[in-house]
């Protein structure tokens, strides 16, 4: 086996990345705006709740008074809501489980850093039936801030024992793709889930692709020696 494989890693993104269910997500939220009389449109959407965590969104919606105790009562109502939509089409994103199988092969640590709470972090690992693949696991719950702030990315990264500048993260939304760069951690942007409307700001990225069936452990590896490849 090539040397440089047993000396960088990948951490990959949950929502968004290894599955397609941002739409998913989103209704979920309208649903629960609708239940307390929120009005919500596209804008606002992108405003307060896009590509957030939970412990930012509520006080965007509800105003920045309220506690931990009803940031979590409304996370548990609106993640029970988006599990209830998506659990009858979760799909994984194409190439996702033969990528991690041939990193694992190779001998290459895999991370999942997610700013989602660990409810459906679970959810989408067991639901794939993918955790075996990751040695580090972390979100939201487990960081003092969640993305942009790079926290969850280099808690990963000691994770899997290996520098920042030595993995790889796998986003697909802009503060995925800052928490990489304010971590000095190389990355690659799968847009299969993702809002198109963010790769404007993906413009150091390594590399852009629709899904997982391109990659494979040798073009991952080569990433860490040259420029932005599109």
């Amino acid at each position: 086996m090539d040397k440089r494989h047993t000396k960088w890693g990948v951490v990959f993104d949950v929502d968004g990345t290894m599955v397609s269910n941002t739409a998913y997500h989103r209704q979920a939220w309208f649903e629960l705006c609708a239940r307390y009389d929120i009005p919500m449109t596209h804008e606002a959407y992108h405003a307060k709740i896009h590509a957030r965590s939970n412990d930012k969104i509520v006080p965007n919606l509800f105003g920045p008074e309220v506690d931990e105790g009803f940031i979590r009562k409304i996370e548990l109502e609106k993640e029970s809501l988006y599990q209830e939509l998506f659990r009858p089409v979760m799909r994984e994103t194409p190439g996702l489980t033969d990528l991690l199988t041939a990193l694992n092969q190779a001998g290459i640590p895999c991370g999942a850093a997610s700013n989602s709470p660990k409810a459906n972090v679970d959810f989408v690992l067991d639901g794939l039936g993918i955790r075996g693949h990751f040695s580090a696991i972390f979100c939201r719950d487990d960081v003092a801030a969640g993305k942009p702030d790079p926290e969850l990315l280099l808690k990963t990264a000691a994770g899997l024992k290996l520098p920042p500048n030595r993995c790889l993260v796998i986003e697909d939304s802009a503060s995925g793709f800052a928490a990489a760069r304010n971590a000095g951690m190389p990355y690659v942007v799968i847009t299969a889930g993702g809002d198109p409307s963010e790769l404007a700001q993906a413009q150091d990225a390594r590399l852009i692709c629709e899904d997982f069936t391109t990659l494979t452990p040798d073009k991952l590896a080569v990433l860490f020696t040259g420029c932005a490849t599109h």
